[in-house]
């Protein structure tokens, strides 16, 4: 039989739940829901295949019979890509430096390697992105002359031949005479029907090659990089990021960013697109970065790819022949140290860069420019001294050689190398026949009279990036004995130069009676630090540096980095009254100090995201709980319960006797009630405390149910009560039910018997 008493019970244990749901017994103070985090967006990876299958495409299909029939089957598709490419260096080997005035470029410069292209075309246009530029008769408007394969060849199987003129051959070739090493005419529809986008192989096949060999010109460039380890270039390597050149050498209509030729940082930002401006997490570090390039401590050596690049080139040595041939010695490397037709070489590895002031302009001297043989010529001058906002500090490879000069006119000297005409010094050995023809085919006086002179010549080293922990480190430049930096050379004073010449950098404090005067010798190193400190309580009253970080000896800088003793007895030199509080704490048991809390610089209380204090950085789970009291509510904090009590200085974190009185002392009713019960309960005079009508009440929105202002255990008592007396009521009522059942049976009974 069904009894209606139960669902009184139903009602009665609702009732029940409900007022101690009131009272917070069971309710959880749970934070509100927070959005789940998300994964940060990953940049989407960039294949190198192509968007179309080019082995489809009918203008690809059969055999091409030249290089140019592929370029015209291209430019069908890629209708402007030729004229793209006619508007870059690549294509026109020239450069107008705006800000110098100056032409630049492969085309007219002179360097000190090779010296000029000029006369020496089919040699030197090996690595130009065209076909057949033999002499200066070359059509630089045929688009058909554009060699799209030398970029974008995937197979690997196609190669400009060394003296072709950047054509390809179209027989099998010895190269080198007498070598063995046979060059084959490539499979050109295959490779136009492989074409993809440039990569490091691609572009190395040019730029490794520099100068005639591979790593001979840069020195931060060569065949190791195509698959370099981590520890060679942590960029390059797959191990690492895997880029490609054009990871930073960004294109857009095929014009390329970062030119040798000027790294203005107007146009090209380097490292800092993606690391920024402050990489570094210590302030010291990132105030380097105004006047030291990132390159300066990340590529610590250069050509260390197991590959020596070339250190010297003395081209006066040249011309000793055996049996009409150039005589060729090599080291025990296998390196060759001397050719009949060069001169006399040096090399390096792991080669520790020369250090100069550049602001990503190059002055150069051009051909006819007026030298002075009694120096050194200077092929080229990286612009910028220590007083330039934008010059940094670059690691660079310093290449000296020995070339030939006018020296009747004082200029350089533009030999005739190439050729098989009687003129071409690899033909007679005959400086004066050669130097005649050069000058005159560039079209420069000369005397008749030539010399040698010594030259240096500057490349900048921004390849081979070593991993951070290999990166240099203080000791390395702030020494006095075999430092990195000659900072003399690089323009600062002898007081300059012996503090910067030890490390840590000298700080002589004339006066140690007034420590406060220490932070403006502080600030040239510690921008960021000093700024803080000029805005804080130490520093109005005047409390330096040194007070802080104890200084080693009289007037000398401490030995390492971060030798101040973070620790709460520094602190508590001064504020001895929080240090004997704190140390009673549970903070001080576990040694939570006051750096912990507190900004050492600013001493401003270091909150994270929108904490309000920095006690939720490690209170975690009191942090959710708090957040749905009254207290929070109202707008309070931890500490102005943990350190709202005039027993302390607060830096105990008790709740004292006080604390509640602060806020409830003049509304508080159960005062006498903690006195009865032993609680000493003490109340702040009245003049300290505002009046009860200044005082405005806390509006609170209700919870559940109506809002009760009574504490939370008075509304526990009521809801007990009220569960207890429902189920004696609803007890009695089954009862009764029960006994009127029971005489409705009998009754049903007696009837049946009848």
């Amino acid at each position: 039989m069904q009894h209606p008493a139960r669902s009184w019970y139903v009602i009665a244990l609702g009732l029940t739940l409900a007022a101690l749901a009131a009272s917070g017994f069971i309710v959880g103070r749970t934070a509100s829901a927070q959005p789940a985090p998300q994964a940060a967006t990953s940049p989407t990876p960039v294949s190198s295949a192509p968007t179309v299958d080019h082995t489809k495409l009918p203008a690809l299909q059969g055999t091409f019979t030249s290089p140019q029939e592929v370029t015209k089957a291209c430019l069908s598709c890629h209708a402007n890509a030729a004229d793209e490419i006619m508007h870059t260096t690549h294509w026109t080997w020239e450069y107008v430096n705006e800000t110098t005035g100056q032409i630049l470029g492969k085309k007219t410069l002179i360097n000190n390697f090779c010296i000029d292209i000029q006369s020496n075309e089919p040699r030197c246009t090996s690595c130009h992105i065209g076909y057949g530029w033999k002499d200066k008769n070359f059509d630089f408007n045929n688009q058909e002359n554009v060699d799209c394969l030398v970029c974008h060849d995937t197979t690997a199987t196609y190669a400009k031949f060394p003296t072709g003129a950047g054509l390809p051959v179209s027989t099998p070739t010895e190269f080198p005479a007498g070598s063995g090493k046979i060059w084959n005419p490539p499979d050109l529809a295959k490779v136009a029907q492989n074409v993809g986008l440039t990569s490091r192989e691609t572009c190395g096949a040019c730029h490794f090659y520099g100068g005639g060999g591979d790593e001979v010109k840069h020195g931060d460039l060569d065949s190791s990089l195509v698959n370099p380890s981590f520890d060679l270039d942590v960029h390059m390597s797959s191990e690492g990021q895997n880029f490609t050149c054009t990871t930073c050498h960004t294109t857009e209509d095929h014009q390329t960013v970062g030119s040798r030729y000027s790294m203005d940082p107007e146009q090209w930002k380097g490292c800092e697109t993606c690391h920024g401006e402050a990489p570094h997490t210590l302030a010291a570090l990132n105030q380097h970065t105004q006047k030291v390039a990132c390159q300066t401590c990340h590529i610590p050596e250069f050509a260390r790819g197991g590959l020596p690049t070339k250190m010297t080139w003395d081209w006066s040595k040249a011309g000793e022949l055996v049996d009409g041939k150039p005589l060729v010695r090599k080291d025990e490397a296998g390196h060759v140290i001397y050719d009949g037709q060069k001169g006399e070489f040096t090399y390096g590895e792991n080669v520790i860069p020369e250090y100069v002031w550049f602001n990503g302009q190059v002055q150069y001297t051009l051909a006819g420019d007026k030298i002075d043989p009694t120096n050194v010529v200077s092929i080229n001058d990286f612009l910028g001294d220590k007083d330039d906002p934008n010059a940094k500090i670059w690691p660079v490879k310093r290449f000296e050689a020995v070339q030939p000069y006018d020296s009747g006119n004082n200029i350089l000297a533009i030999p005739h190398l190439f050729g098989k005409d009687e003129s071409a010094y690899w033909g007679n050995y005959d400086w004066n026949k050669s130097i005649t023809a050069g000058m005159e085919y560039a079209g420069l006086p000369y005397s008749g009279e030539y010399g040698f002179v010594k030259s240096v010549m500057y490349w900048p080293i921004t390849h081979m990036v070593a991993p951070a922990e290999e990166a240099l480190v203080c000791k390395d430049c702030h020494t006095s004995e075999n430092g990195r930096l000659d900072f003399a050379a690089l323009g600062y004073d002898e007081t300059n130069v012996q503090r910067l010449t030890k490390f840590p950098p000298t700080l002589t404090i004339e006066n140690l009676i007034t420590p406060q005067m220490a932070p403006e010798a502080c600030l040239e190193c510690h921008e960021k630090e000093h700024e803080l400190w000029t805005q804080s309580l130490h520093g109005e009253k005047g409390v330096g540096c040194i007070s802080c970080h104890k200084l080693e000896t009289e007037g000398e800088h401490p030995a390492v980095l971060f030798t101040m003793d973070k620790s709460a007895e520094t602190c508590g030199a001064c504020h001895l009254n929080e240090f004997n509080d704190w140390k009673t704490s549970a903070h001080g048991q576990i040694n939570v100090d006051c750096a912990s809390c507190h900004n050492p610089h600013s001493q401003q209380i270091m909150t994270i995201g929108d904490n309000k204090t920095a006690c939720e950085t490690c209170h975690t789970n009191t942090k959710e709980g708090i957040q749905h009291s009254t207290h929070w509510e109202a707008g309070l904090t931890c500490v102005d319960c943990h350190k709202n009590t005039t027993v302390n200085t607060g830096h105990s974190f008790m709740i004292g006797s006080d604390t509640c009185l602060k806020c409830h002392a003049d509304t508080i009713h159960t005062s006498n009630l903690m006195v009865k019960a032993g609680v000493d309960v003490g109340q702040e005079p009245a003049a300290e405390t505002a009046p009860a009508e200044e005082i405005e009440p806390i509006e609170e929105e209700a919870r559940g149910g109506a809002g009760i202002a009574q504490p939370t255990w008075s509304l526990l008592l009521v809801g007990l009560a009220l569960g207890v007396g429902v189920h004696w009521l609803l007890s009695t009522r089954r009862l009764s039910d029960e006994q009127e059942d029971g005489q409705k049976s009998e009754e049903s009974n007696e009837e049946s018997q009848k």
